[in-house]
């Protein structure tokens, strides 16, 4: 199947190459181009890969994507840009993006990133999440969680834990007021629920699943600390997935 792609730059100079090349490519079937976000989320309900440089006027490309995932849109993207932060490349990890690549672009590499992409995953924007959150859902599942408070916390927490590399210190200072903030709890509300969900499911569980998660010193007396156990989870993912990969293509 053909794929219908869109070029989202602001600098003709830049875009037009691009444009040039993949109408030239058997694998293409329609390009469509803009130099605006406005215009851009017109093409994009019907494109199934989009190539974004994120800055580009009326608007910034995290915002754009997220806008896109909101309304049920969700492409395939690629970024090209000259300039990435490690803050950046998390939220562009953490929307779903398909790869990241450095401005100027090489034309034949992207035409195999294309490739690769059409042919192994097809992943749209949005699809990751989703994916990091069942499989979450899943281990907690496993160790007996019970969706009751602090559960949800749980999830969102992982999640952010997975999206944040090095961040088992920033656990009160960051994490905490960030799911007070999402949930409209107080952060003591969120760690006191968070604990409570924790020490349940660490009495109830499965010794054979808490040493598959936690390793083989596990000791019922012993729960573990809210980070101590959340980080487990969160390192778990990160060494048996490749969801959390976030180096430039």
């Amino acid at each position: 199947m053909k794929l219908t792609v869109l070029v989202v730059d602001a600098d003709p100079t830049s875009r037009d190459p691009l444009v040039k090349a993949l109408r030239a490519s058997s694998k293409i079937e329609q390009v469509y181009q803009a130099d605006r976000l406005d215009a851009a989320y017109v093409f994009a309900k019907s494109a199934d890969l989009m190539l974004l440089n994120p800055l580009v006027p009326n608007g910034d490309g995290v915002t754009f994507l997220e806008r896109l995932i909101a309304q049920g849109i969700r492409p395939g993207v690629f970024i090209f840009s000259a300039f990435y932060t490690q803050e950046l490349m998390q939220e562009y990890l953490r929307l779903g993006v398909a790869c990241c690549m450095m401005k100027p672009v090489d034309i034949n590499l992207l035409l195999r990133k294309i490739e690769e992409w059409q042919n192994i995953s097809r992943k749209g924007i949005g699809e990751r999440k989703l994916e990091i959150r069942a499989r979450i859902s899943k281990i907690l599942m496993e160790l007996g969680m019970s969706p009751i408070s602090g559960y949800y916390d749980c999830c969102t927490a992982v999640e952010w834990l997975c999206c944040n590399r090095n961040a088992r210190g920033r656990i009160t200072k960051e994490l905490y007021p960030y799911l007070a903030h999402a949930t409209g709890q107080s952060t003591n509300c969120v760690e006191r629920n968070i604990r409570y969900v924790i020490g349940r499911t660490w009495a109830r569980a499965d010794e054979t699943v808490l040493t598959q998660y936690f390793g083989d010193a596990t000791a019922r007396s012993s729960r573990p600390s809210n980070a101590a156990f959340l980080c487990a989870i969160a390192e778990h993912l990160r060494h048996s997935t490749n969801l959390f990969e976030d180096e430039l293509c």
